[in-house]
C-alpha cells in the first residue's frame, strides 16, 4: 500500500470530510475537525487506522498534513467568505508525532494559512495525549512557537496515556478533549 499511497497523495485520491463541532449550551456549531478518507481505485474505501501509520511509517505524514492543512484552510475560508453567520467558524487539524518532531512545521502552517488567507486564530491543531508525552520536551519549542503565532491547540484522547492533569500547567494549551471512556457512562441527569 505504500507505492499506492504515494500515487494517491500525487494524484489526488485523497479527500477531505468535515465532523461539525458544537457549542453545547447552545447547540450552534463552532467549527469543524477535518479527517482524511482514501477511496483506492481498486480496493475502495481505507480507513485512516490503515493509511496513516503507513504514512508515518515511509515518512509520507508530512505530504499528507501539508495536503490536510491546505485544503482544511481553504475550505474554511471559502465557508467564512460565503456567509457572515461563519465568519467565526474553526477548523481543527490533527497533528502526528512525526510532524510535531519535524523541523519545518511552523512554517509549513504558516504556508497553509497564508495561502488561505485564513487568520491564525481560526485553525486548532489536535495531538493525541500519547504523541504528546512521548515528545513532550522536543515538542515544547514548536508548541510555544506555534502559539505565538495564535494557531489554537488541543490535547485529543486526554487519559488514554499515564499522563496527569499536572502536565496541562506545562503546556500551551487552549482546550483538552477528554477520552470517551471517561464519559462513556454518564447518564443525563446523573450525579455520579
Amino acid at each position: 500500500l505504500e507505492g499506492d499511497l504515494r500515487r494517491a497523495l500525487n494524484e489526488g485520491q485523497l479527500s477531505l470530510v468535515y465532523q461539525p463541532l458544537y457549542e453545547l449550551r447552545s447547540l450552534r456549531p463552532i467549527g469543524f475537525e477535518a479527517l482524511a478518507r482514501w477511496m483506492h481505485p481498486q480496493l475502495g474505501a481505507i480507513g485512516p487506522d490503515l493509511f496513516i501509520p503507513i504514512a508515518e511509517e515511509t515518512g509520507l505524514i508530512v505530504q499528507l498534513t501539508d495536503f490536510v492543512l491546505r485544503s482544511a484552510c481553504s475550505d474554511l475560508k471559502r465557508w467564512q467568505l460565503s456567509d457572515p453567520a461563519f465568519a467565526g467558524l474553526t477548523m481543527n487539524v490533527n497533528i502526528s508525532g512525526k510532524d510535531i518532531a519535524h523541523s519545518g512545521l511552523v512554517p509549513r502552517i504558516t504556508r497553509a494559512l497564508v495561502e488561505a488567507r485564513l487568520e491564525p486564530q481560526h485553525l486548532t491543531l489536535e495531538l493525541t495525549e500519547n504523541i504528546l508525552m512521548e515528545r513532550l520536551e522536543a515538542a515544547l519549542p514548536t508548541l510555544t512557537e506555534l502559539r505565538r503565532l495564535g494557531v489554537g491547540l488541543s490535547i485529543d484522547d486526554f487519559g488514554t496515556g499515564y499522563s496527569s492533569l499536572a502536565y496541562l500547567s506545562r503546556l500551551p494549551v487552549n482546550s483538552v478533549k477528554i477520552d470517551r471512556a471517561f464519559v462513556a457512562d454518564l447518564q443525563r441527569g446523573s450525579d455520579e
